[in-house]
Formats: C-alpha cells, structure tokens, sequence
C-alpha cells in the first residue's frame, strides 16, 4: 500500500488495502493524522478485505474522527460495511 500527500490534507491509498498491508498502512496514517484534518482517497486501492473495515472502524475511534473525510470508496469495501452492518458506524460518505 503506497500513501501520497497529493495535495494540502488529501492522503491518495494506491494498491490493496488486505491484512497483509493494512497494519503498516495504519502506522503511516497514524503519523500524518498528526498534523490535523485529512481527507482519505481510496481511488487508488486495488483490492481490500475486512482489514480495511478494522482500518476504517480504528480511524473512527479516534478522538479527532471528526477531522477524517473519507472520498472514492470502492464499491467492494462498501459491499463489505453493508455485509457486517457497520455502514452507519462508519459514517462513510454517500455511495455513487
């Protein structure tokens, strides 16, 4: 999983987003939430599983979640939220 600063808060996720990444992914994350609002584009992940709910469920348990926007989910990882019934919990954003 590669993350990108692709503009001023806007953090692009490029690859998949599986158990297998999704650890790393959350300490890079952890390190640029620092720095305070940030928004999430998933329009690059290639491939997620229900790691990337845990990643989602993790990012919303934090004290500043209010300051995470999240853009271009992929319609896998919303079929998954809806599976588990965690699509209102997880605040994600209209899907198109």
């Amino acid at each position: 999983m590669k993350l990108t600063e692709t503009q001023t808060g806007v953090v692009r996720l490029d690859g998949a987003l599986t158990m297998d990444s999704v650890a790393d992914t959350q300490l890079q994350l952890d390190k640029m939430l620092v720095n305070g609002a940030m928004t999430l584009d998933f329009g690059g992940v290639s491939h997620c599983d229900s790691a990337a709910l845990a990643l989602l469920l993790a990012l919303r348990r934090r004290k500043d979640a209010r300051n995470i926007k999240l853009s271009h989910i992929p319609a896998s990882l919303y079929g998954l939220a809806r599976l588990y019934e965690l699509t209102p919990l997880l605040e994600l954003p209209p899907e198109t």
